[in-house]
């Protein structure tokens, strides 16, 4: 199983979006959330991408490039014909995925023990489906699973490739400068000094306006108070979702007095909230609004 990523292997974080992000800008995304969340991460590791309609959010997935397969995308092959736009649960001891038309839709590692029926709860509520199919897998099955990946499609595209558009546009660039340089030489003269610097000019302006579209805007120090105050308070952030006019943070804790603290830092700002117990987990959830500027 050299080749496989098992579940330790693998880091995924799930996060709350209010619409599907374009291609352009996802990468971008992507480095913010795994910033947030304090996930680490290299320029070579393999970075998959999952929108999940049902329940708008994203599930990012991210692994070593010495791995070519995630376990966790080899338990459906069995029903690779059975395609019936349904929601296939695989249960094991420390996870469960969730299919959907033979296609990883959703992965969660488990910290404790659920029952069926508390397992299913907590996906319909959390994923906005409904599950038609259970199926439990032991750590026996799990090592057979190598056995059947030589002829295996992967299901995603590693996002974390080095030959994006802006690389190649830097190039082009590039190229372009290099020729001009050789041109200027060629023709050493006032009248075509002139001309080169124009067409200089011209491209300088349409490489900044391609890359002022290509580039998603960063966060800025607002929102790097926000990760310090949560970590100030021991919170852990669940999702943030951002827009010009408000901020949508939600934060987990096991200890209801630490959200009350975060309310304080920001009642300047606070436009709403709410704080629910999640007994299963025993953790406190809080859902709050602030004034983005």
């Amino acid at each position: 199983m050299k080749d496989i990523a098992l579940p330790s292997d693998i880091k995924s974080i799930i996060v709350d979006v209010s619409e599907e992000i374009q291609k352009k800008n996802l990468l971008n995304f992507v480095y913010t959330s795994l910033d947030l969340n304090n996930i680490d991460y290299s320029s070579n590791d393999i970075i998959y991408s999952n929108f999940l309609e049902h329940s708008k959010q994203y599930q990012f997935f991210i692994f070593s490039n010495n791995f070519k397969y995630m376990i966790i995308e080899l338990l459906d092959d069995e029903h690779s014909e059975d395609s019936s736009n349904s929601f296939r649960l695989y249960i094991a001891k420390n996870f469960f995925v969730i299919y959907k038309d033979s296609k990883l839709y959703a992965y969660q590692t488990l910290n404790q023990e659920y029952s069926k029926d508390e397992l299913l709860n907590f996906i319909s509520k959390s994923f906005n489906i409904t599950i038609s199919d259970i199926n439990e897998i032991s750590d026996s099955s799990l090592i057979k699973l190598s056995e059947y990946t030589e002829n295996k499609n992967q299901m995603f595209t590693n996002i974390n490739k080095k030959n994006n558009k802006s690389f190649l546009l830097f190039l082009s660039y590039l190229l372009f400068c290099i020729l001009s340089t050789v041109l200027y030489k060629t023709y050493d003269n006032k009248s075509f000094q002139n001309d080169k610097l124009e067409r200089n000019k011209a491209l300088k302006n349409e490489h900044l306006k391609i890359s002022k579209t290509l580039k998603f805007k960063p966060f800025n120090t607002r929102y790097k108070r926000l990760i310090n105050t949560a970590n100030k308070f021991n919170l852990k952030i669940l999702s943030l979702d951002y827009n010009p006019e408000v901020t949508n943070i939600k934060l987990s804790t096991k200890k209801k007095e630490s959200i009350y603290l975060f309310l304080n830092e920001y009642q300047k700002s606070l436009l709403g909230n709410s704080i629910v117990k999640v007994d299963s987990k025993n953790i406190f959830i809080g859902t709050i609004n602030v004034k983005s500027n």
